[in-house]
């Protein structure tokens, strides 16, 4: 097939039109290199990381049993759960920060220095109570997520019904203690 001159003009045009149409739809760099520019551009820019910023955080005195408040867990336990109410602090950068003492049936204490971000649902530990009563620091420590777990559940209910409730951090340490006083709360009719 023989095309004339105004069709020849019309083909060069559209050729010329889908190679430039090709050229400025082209990806500059990779897909990976695209979202991880994103990732960084939002932790940098927009993320929660880049306005949040840890309060110095200070050892508390080790814990005193006339200062042990029993936490009530929801699930089944295989140790009791106290925190020691004079540890507890609502701290400005939007952590509450914690001793803990796991006890076992046979009064064994395991005892940590914890903190939660009620923002993100995370928790730290930052020290393990040793035998001569004092802290021994957590090497490195990251925030990690609190899961719901089968047994021993104190984490995910300090955080959902005491220090946490609704995601939003309690506003003083005495409303945290008396929330840990109160137990968990139970809907009516149970």
């Amino acid at each position: 097939m023989q095309l004339t001159s105004p069709d020849r003009a019309a083909a060069t045009i559209g050729c010329v039109l889908l190679a430039t149409l090709a050229v400025a739809c082209a990806p500059t760099g990779s897909a990976v290199d695209r979202e991880a520019e994103k990732r960084a551009s939002f932790t940098r820019d927009e993320g929660p990381e880049a306005r949040w910023r840890e309060a110095e955080v200070v050892f508390p005195p080790y814990p005193r049993e006339e200062h042990l408040a029993k936490v009530q867990i929801s699930g089944p336990a295989s140790f009791t759960f106290l925190v020691d109410t004079e540890s507890i602090r609502v701290d400005d950068d939007g952590a509450v920060r914690y001793t803990l003492i796991a006890r076992s049936a046979t009064r064994i204490d395991n005892v940590s220095f914890e903190g939660m971000r009620c923002e993100t649902g995370e928790y730290k530990t930052y020290a393990l109570g040793s035998s001569d009563q004092t802290w021994s620091p957590v090497g490195i420590s990251d925030w990690r997520q609190i899961q719901k777990q089968r047994t021993n559940d104190y984490r995910y209910d300090l955080n959902k019904f005491y220090f946490c409730p609704f995601g939003v951090p309690q506003r003083s340490s005495s409303d945290a203690v008396a929330a840990i006083r109160r137990g968990i709360p139970h809907p009516e009719g149970r």
